[in-house]
């Protein structure tokens, strides 16, 4: 019998290479992401998929040896989530103007992650595309899936994972012990950026798993994207395709997956929500507002984080991205 971590909304996306012309296969894309958006709760979740596809799972096999890392690449509001996978134009000190197409949707459906059998798993099934095609065998998506997810302990080296660390707390540090890997018990281990996870392929099919998935998805109601604006060939076909919307001017994100920090210096150095969250680095979370200004001070945050924090309401804040919810309130 299965015991449920969480469930909610899952989407996946494909962000082409720049200045590819026409993507016809994985060579063409440069990174593939999930979004995982909980039923419970405001937050969702950006996650990048190492080697830009799922692992693999042979058909009708109880379990593959196939395993890939995703890696929290940013928690927020789903529309910051949607407005993080828009296209933007930028400069480069060698290339000069640059512009990155925005993500292409090519999969939204329902998720659950759940304890089963002395591990956890995540699950999902799709509802669009109504049949896999081209699009979603490049990436490794299937109609439905399972895996066994594990989480990294950011103390221990692992060969072949990113160099990025997330900012874990003493709660939920505490629960590695000195293990390398350990099952999802507490759905906020997926909340910290640069988080990591081990993804083993286990069943295409969810009767295997004996769990429900009910519930209809709505890409782009939650994230905030207008439809008519965002290439949906591979969402709703099947088919791969090109970015075909208009550059905001903007920085582009740092690369955690290669030790990197997302925002980069600039961010940092605001009242934004990426500048409290790096100006409250190493606080224990659950924490108060009282805790929260003392340890932007012992970071010798600027003047800007200190006017927001004291901005806050008086309650508990259990992790990061309740800290950023309140960003958003008080801005």
């Amino acid at each position: 019998m299965a015991t449920y971590v969480e469930k909610g909304d899952i989407y996946f996306f494909y962000r082409p290479k720049v200045n590819v012309e026409k993507v016809q296969g994985l060579d063409d894309v440069q990174r593939t992401y999930m979004v995982l958006a909980p039923d419970d709760g405001d937050a969702a979740r950006l996650f990048v998929v190492g080697k830009k596809r799922m692992p693999k799972i042979p058909q009708g096999k109880p379990q593959s040896t196939a395993r890939e890392w995703m890696m929290n690449d940013m928690t927020g509001k789903p529309k910051e989530i949607g407005k993080a996978l828009a296209p933007l134009e930028y400069d480069t000190k060698t290339q000069g103007e640059q512009e990155q197409g925005e993500a292409i949707p090519v999969g939204e459906g329902r998720y659950a992650i759940f304890e089963r059998n002395n591990s956890t798993r995540l699950a999902y099934r799709l509802s669009s595309p109504d049949k896999p095609g081209k699009a979603q065998r490049e990436l490794g998506i299937l109609a439905e899936a399972s895996y066994i997810i594990s989480v990294r302990n950011p103390e221990l080296d692992v060969p072949g994972f990113p160099d990025s660390r997330p900012n874990y707390p003493k709660r939920l540090q505490e629960k590695f012990a000195e293990k390398r890997w350990i099952d999802i018990d507490d759905s906020k281990l997926l909340d910290y950026e640069s988080a990591q996870f081990l993804l083993i392929g286990a069943h295409d099919a969810l009767s295997e798993e004996e769990i429900t998935l009910g519930g209809k998805p709505n890409l782009f109601k939650t994230l905030g994207l207008k439809k008519r604006n965002w290439p949906t060939e591979a969402l709703e076909a099947g088919k791969l395709s090109e970015p075909q919307m208009e550059p905001e001017t903007r920085e582009p994100a740092g690369d955690p997956s290669k030790g990197g920090e997302r925002g980069g210096k600039a961010a940092r150095q605001t009242s934004s929500a990426a500048g409290v969250a790096h100006a409250l680095k190493g606080v224990d979370f659950p924490c108060n507002k009282a805790d929260l200004i003392k340890q932007a001070k012992a970071n010798h945050a600027n003047d800007d984080v200190i006017k927001v924090l004291n901005e806050f309401s008086q309650r508990q804040y259990e992790t990061m991205a309740d800290v950023q919810k309140a960003v958003g309130e008080v801005r």
